[in-house]
């Protein structure tokens, strides 16, 4: 499964890991006998496009890929209307839109796409990614608990989880997803920015550091501003 990262504020400035695979929905996910959701996303034109969905899928992901998100928008709704029942299009239009901040419809096409293929983690992990820049937190919380019930062991998936409990406050859950995030997929790098956020908001100074320092040994992640914010974290805890 192919993962990209996405950042958001949460406590301090800390990164969200957002599941955005378009290639990423099962068996299941080509449903063309099933009846289309009433949120699917249909075609910009009226006009049948030509080729298979396949292509248009490949087609859609690598404009994506290129940030040409008109193209990527395009082609995925092409897509849809070949297969009505496609998963992978529909969570590949969540992608377009989450991708530019286009939160509602981000949701729309995720629901839409588990409609289709309820057992997509992608898709209930993204879905909790949107709902927490909505700030709608017990939604994001239920979206991504709903993606650990299929892959209990996902490391990006218990990394979201713990950024929203965070958020909340809860600082022993999100502690304990930090350790299963870790423990799952220990050269994340947010995992470790997570925990020097952790750390530093229970006062426990040396472990913020160690957490940051190996952060700034394994990052950036997603955003390479975060690295001048962990520095600066650094700066500050070691009253420099």
């Amino acid at each position: 499964m192919r993962m990209t990262r996405a950042w958001v504020r949460v406590a301090a400035v800390l990164p969200l890991v957002l599941v955005l695979s378009a290639c990423s929905a099962g068996p299941g996910d080509n449903l063309a006998a099933t009846p289309p959701h009433p949120l699917a996303l249909t075609a910009s034109s009226g006009t049948r496009p030509s080729g298979n969905t396949a292509d248009h899928l490949a087609a859609a992901q690598a404009a994506l890929d290129k940030n040409d998100f008109a193209s990527a928008e395009r082609e995925f709704r092409n897509a849809v209307v070949l297969d009505q029942g496609s998963a992978r299009a529909q969570l590949g239009l969540g992608n377009v839109y989450v991708r530019q901040n286009r939160l509602q419809e981000a949701e729309t096409a995720y629901k839409a796409a588990l409609a289709l293929d309820p057992a997509l983690t992608a898709g209930h992990a993204n879905l909790g990614v949107v709902y927490y820049q909505m700030g709608q937190l017990p939604q994001a919380a239920d979206a991504l608990s709903a993606a650990l019930r299929i892959e209990p062991n996902d490391g990006q998936t218990l990394y979201l989880l713990a950024a929203v409990r965070l958020q909340q406050q809860d600082l022993p859950a999100a502690e304990k997803l930090l350790f299963q995030a870790r423990d799952a997929k220990p050269d994340l790098p947010e995992v470790y920015y997570g925990l020097g956020v952790l750390y530093r908001l229970k006062n426990q100074k040396q472990d913020a550091i160690d957490a940051f320092q190996k952060f700034l040994s394994i990052g950036p992640g997603q955003d390479p501003s975060a690295m001048d914010y962990a520095r600066a974290e650094l700066k500050s805890l070691q009253g420099q």
